[in-house]
């Protein structure tokens, strides 16, 4: 799974308003992770990744979140969702399962992180303390 090329996508996002595709981030360290509301370690998971996408301020960081609408009970509900704990990071809506399939993502939350080159880094699951996760992100980070 490491160093292969990541699967370029296009998904809307969360308020159906644009469209964010992958490789408009090529040069970039890109984090995305996946989740769905009613998943309780999801819940436990985005306060921090809301902490994160505020806190890390580099030129050629990007970090995307994808929904996965394929696993929400009530992809309508998911709006109110992050206004209710406040999100601000950016939420794209996956085609179903589409986007989590083609990186071999096998359960919420996951991260993934992509090399600027387009090659994956790692992809994490729950298990996987955010600490380890971004000490990987500093290692993959261009150079300001």
């Amino acid at each position: 799974m490491n160093n292969r090329p990541a699967p370029d996508f296009c998904l809307p996002t969360i308020d159906g308003v644009n469209t964010v595709c992958l490789r408009q981030f090529r040069g970039h360290a890109v984090w995305l992770s996946f989740w769905v509301t009613w998943c309780g370690a999801c819940q436990q998971d985005l306060p921090q990744k809301e902490v994160l996408y505020r806190s890390v301020r580099h030129p050629r960081f990007t970090f995307l979140s994808i929904n996965v609408t394929g696993r929400e009970a009530r992809p309508e509900s998911v709006p109110a969702f992050l206004r209710e704990h406040g999100y601000t990071f950016p939420v794209l809506k996956d085609d179903g399962t589409r986007v989590y399939d083609a990186f071999g993502i096998t359960s919420v939350p996951a991260t993934v992180l992509i090399k600027p080159d387009g090659t994956i880094a790692g992809v994490y699951d729950e298990t996987v303390p955010m600490m380890e996760i971004m000490r990987e992100l500093e290692r993959i980070l261009p150079e300001e």
